[in-house]
């Protein structure tokens, strides 16, 4: 399979208004960029993987009986391109509250998460990745103004974690759903 190998270049930001002293441009910027790169895909990855899971675990609780209407609702509704992420989140989290699947501190928690998926995935596809020579690497993005995002181990454990907790409550539901056929 052909790898593609675009070239790439990050923006260098030096702010001297901050007292705190300035790192300069990290040595190790030729493993770091490849490995942010990797992981802003492995996000965009990962919407997609929870975005069939919303649809599986929806679709499975709502058509248990009947294989063709589950199809149909997979293929011709939800499954196409003219309802967002944000509708398909929106109706599986309401079908949660409405079907009491879940208790209402997990379903809180379940929308926040799938809300922080969201807004990463979008900050990734539509953002840019610049060095800040205080804060280390920059993710700059526009959701109601504009916004940064501090790239470190920490930002990615919490978004791996929030992944893992949203695909975690999908795959329980499908699970769910299947156990009682």
């Amino acid at each position: 399979m052909r790898e593609f190998n675009f070239p790439k270049a990050i923006t260098l930001r030096l702010n001297l208004d901050r007292d705190d002293k300035a790192r300069g441009f990290p040595s190790a910027a030729a493993e770091d960029i490849p490995i942010i790169e990797k992981n802003r895909s492995e996000i965009l990855g990962a919407m997609i993987t929870i975005e069939d899971r919303i649809i599986e675990a929806m679709s499975k609780y709502l058509f248990k009986e009947s294989q063709e209407k589950r199809n149909f609702f997979i293929n011709e509704i939800v499954g196409t391109s003219d309802f967002s992420f944000a509708f398909k989140r929106k109706a599986f989290t309401r079908m949660l509250e409405q079907f009491d699947l879940l208790d209402f501190g997990s379903i809180t928690e379940l929308k926040s998460n799938l809300n922080k998926l969201m807004l990463w995935r979008n900050a990734f596809a539509h953002g840019q990745v610049i060095h800040d020579h205080h804060d280390g690497y920059v993710l700059k993005y526009y959701s109601g103004g504009h916004q940064e995002l501090v790239l470190n181990d920490d930002f990615f454990e919490k978004a791996e974690e929030t992944f893992r907790s949203c695909l975690y409550v999908c795959n329980g539901i499908i699970q769910s759903r299947e156990a009682e056929t």
